[in-house]
């Protein structure tokens, strides 16, 4: 009889879920959407109940398909929770988690480099000072609802506060904390007390109990195991922050590929056996192997999520599904350069590699003979263009390939479009190479019904597309002048967003 592991993965705008045997067939497949706030411009918070409501809608959704004592495992990841949902002692959620999209965290950024080196943070943690990350975020929360942190228990990513909530047992996978970076040490993985007493935050507002993506995080308590239909006891794993079981998703367990992961953000991803200090990366410990190896990546704010704008705006008939596919065949005959235009997608500042928290979206080329088709094909090829932007900070040994995952992987038009612009020929998988599929490998290897060195059985490439000769000729072109026109701007937009500030 078959055996069968559900993967989870809580997503910035919603849950996704799958339910596989332990052979690696996919058997059924949910998402439940939900939305984000962005109550001020450059803030994005998302609340807790949206996640566990989801997360526990298509578990139940999909436990219907096989009978409840055949489920013998739940993977469980995340978004990048920024500061973490606060709880109290009681668990009760007292306010909304500033996720990693939000950027309001720039004073506590210069304040942290007059506390602390920049030598000093990249020594210690492998990462720098930014809005971007979750302690700097913390701090934001200290001085500005300084009531919320005092009564503040623990602070715990999307992944972490679920599992508790199903399993009574409070974790954070390893690279969570390292994601969270500035307290944490990613030569002890451990928190770093000195760092923390210099920025003044509370390590004891942070879980104690370091996971890896193997380890049984959690039992399924007999309250939850009813509502879910699942049985009482069923182990479940804290995979943490979600791009890491997405590579897990695409067969990586070792070093060396390239990875993108191409959802509402977008992330690129080389795993090492030693972090890639100093070049301007996110690096934490990897989903597979903690301890061994690490994740180094850089990415956009807005990838997938600017496409969902121009849709929300543009095509408002249409939802966020079905709007893209509607503009990919009415844009399929627009030139590389979008007949001039030329989009810098930072609707939401940007990090790594640019670390820019005033930089905007900007749209230059527009005319009175500008058709919102071109501008939608200028909009991809921004995603493309940062795409490009930020594999080539991994250095030119990276191979002539890389592999697409998420979302926008299934546009044909996108996938094309990202060869072309980057020269690499581009991989996608039939399952999609979502990070459900890489939590429920990391969940089955943690039963021991997967092995490691089989997991690239799982994982169905189901095309390779090589780039336009011709057209990765014209988009190098394109590429410079992207470039260029970011920093053209940036100054600008210091300069245009301090005029409030004074």
């Amino acid at each position: 009889m078959s055996k069968y592991i559900l993967g989870i993965d809580i997503g910035t705008s919603g849950t996704k879920a799958i339910l596989m045997t332990t052979n690696g067939e996919i058997v059924a497949q949910k998402k439940d959407n939900y939305a984000f706030m962005t109550p001020h411009p450059g803030w994005a918070e998302s609340n807790a109940e949206d996640w566990l409501n989801a997360v526990t809608a298509v578990i139940r959704k999909l436990s219907s398909h096989v009978d409840d004592a055949d489920i013998v495992a739940i993977g469980i990841d995340g978004l990048y929770g920024g500061s973490g949902i606060p709880v109290d002692k009681s668990g009760s959620v007292l306010g909304p988690a500033l996720i990693w999209m939000d950027r309001r965290a720039t004073a506590e950024t210069d304040q942290v480099k007059k506390l602390v080196s920049d030598k000093e943070l990249m020594a210690i943690t492998a990462n720098l000072a930014d809005p971007y990350y979750g302690y700097t975020k913390l701090m934001w929360l200290k001085k500005h609802r300084p009531d919320l942190y005092q009564q503040t228990d623990q602070f715990l990513p999307p992944e972490s506060f679920v599992i508790r909530e199903l399993t009574g047992q409070t974790s954070i996978n390893y690279s969570a904390a390292g994601n969270l970076a500035g307290v944490f040490d990613i030569n002890t993985d451990e928190w770093s007390t000195k760092l923390a007493d210099k920025l003044g935050l509370n390590i004891s507002k942070l879980p104690q109990k370091f996971v890896t993506s193997t380890e049984v995080a959690g039992k399924v308590t007999e309250k939850w195991a009813q509502r879910l239909g699942v049985k009482t006891g069923t182990p479940v794993f804290n995979t943490g922050v979600d791009v890491g079981p997405a590579t897990v998703g695409t067969g990586v367990v070792k070093p060396g590929k390239v990875t993108v992961a191409l959802g509402t953000s977008m992330n690129a991803a080389l795993v090492t056996e030693k972090p890639l200090r100093d070049n301007g990366l996110i690096i934490w410990p990897y989903a597979y192997n903690p301890k061994g190896l690490y994740y180094n990546f850089a990415g956009a704010n807005t990838a997938g999520a600017i496409v969902a704008w121009f849709v929300k705006e543009f095509e408002r008939e249409l939802d966020e599904n079905e709007g893209p596919k509607k503009l990919d065949i009415q844009s399929a005959n627009i030139p590389a350069g979008s007949n001039d235009l030329l989009v810098l997608p930072f609707f939401m500042g940007e990090r790594s590699p640019l670390w820019n928290s005033t930089v905007r979206g900007t749209i230059l080329g527009l005319s009175l003979k500008t058709t919102k088709y071109e501008l939608y094909n200028a909009f991809q090829e921004a995603i493309a263009y940062s795409v490009r932007q930020s594999i080539e900070t991994f250095g030119t040994d990276i191979g002539d390939e890389l592999t697409l995952v998420g979302g926008v992987s299934n546009s044909k038009k996108m996938v094309q479009m990202i060869a072309d612009v980057t020269g690499k020929t581009v991989l996608t998988t039939k399952s999609g190479g979502e990070a459900n599929l890489g939590s429920a490998i990391l969940a089955g290897i943690g039963i021991r019904a997967v092995d490691p060195n089989d997991v690239s059985k799982w994982i169905k490439i189901d095309q390779r597309v090589v780039p336009n000769i011709k057209k990765n000729a014209l988009y190098n072109k394109y590429f410079k002048m992207y470039q260029l026109a970011y920093n053209n701007v940036k100054d600008f937009y210091r300069d245009f967003s301090a005029i409030n500030k004074k």
